[in-house]
């Protein structure tokens, strides 16, 4: 793991972050790779359908509505948190659900089926404790659905205000040490994605106002169409600065009587 870049950023941080790149966040290629890994996922652990859901660090939202939308959840299936005001109030108009809570660590008395942890556990030196929140807050036999950052912290890092990254194994090692059975783990993001995050470091003024923030124009949708369709490469090669991992809380074994 490497060393911690920044402090942990606070809610007006998030606050601030999220009004500027709110016409373009949903059109990020490797948004829409990670949302397509997490649809995957959560498609294998549960075939029926039928399961409940939450999304630590929700954001603003989308993906927790494309789920619920996708899997056909009804609001009181899915629930979420985040730091910031207006995460919490987006996630809550595009959701439905009543079971949005602003703050860290929110005292909940619900356990989900699947809990989604998606580029938070880089945001702040407090990893640790997030994802021994998370197995407290998993139901027996749930599934942790983690995606966080690996490699050098680039300028477009920063900007949305990463802390540390990872290495693959250092992850698997901290949730064993807290009692998740590991199903799945795999780099991914190699050589695009990596080649990505080097160019929008060199001009990374220019990168940040034309493709990061702002509204939507067509040459910014060609742009981001055309890089995720070159992201499938990414799935043959187990290389990159993405971490996709998937991991369980095990069921409880029943007590027997000698």
């Amino acid at each position: 793991m490497h060393p911690p870049h920044t402090k942990d950023q606070s809610a007006s941080f998030y606050n601030h972050y999220w009004q500027h790149v709110e016409g373009s966040y949903g059109l990020y290629p490797t948004i829409r790779h990670r949302k397509r890994f997490i649809t995957a996922r959560l498609r294998s652990l549960h075939p029926s359908g039928s399961f409940t859901l939450y999304d630590f660090g929700c954001g603003d939202g989308r993906l927790l509505r494309d789920l619920r939308n996708t899997f056909s959840l009804p609001p009181a299936n899915i629930g979420g948190s985040d730091v910031a005001d207006e995460a919490v109030r987006s996630t809550r108009a595009v959701t439905g659900s009543a079971s949005v809570h602003r703050g860290a660590f929110p005292d909940i008395p619900d356990r989900y089926d699947a809990m989604v942890c998606s580029e938070v556990i880089e945001h702040t030196e407090r990893y640790r404790d997030i994802l021994a929140w998370i197995y407290e807050h998993l139901a027996p036999g749930g599934s942790l659905i983690l995606t966080t950052q690996a490699g050098r912290i680039h300028a477009s890092d920063r900007y949305t205000g990463h802390t540390q990254h990872f290495r693959l194994a250092d992850v698997v090692a901290i949730l064993r040490s807290l009692g998740y059975h590991i199903d799945y783990v795999r780099a991914w993001g190699f050589p695009f994605f990596t080649l990505q995050k080097y160019l929008t470091n060199m001009r990374f003024d220019h990168i940040q106002k034309t493709y990061m923030e702002g509204t939507p124009s067509l040459r910014k949708r060609v742009v981001f169409a055309v890089a995720y369709l070159l992201y499938f490469l990414h799935d043959l090669i187990p290389l990159g600065p993405q971490l996709y991992l998937v991991a369980r809380r095990q069921a409880r074994t029943p007590s027997t009587t000698p």
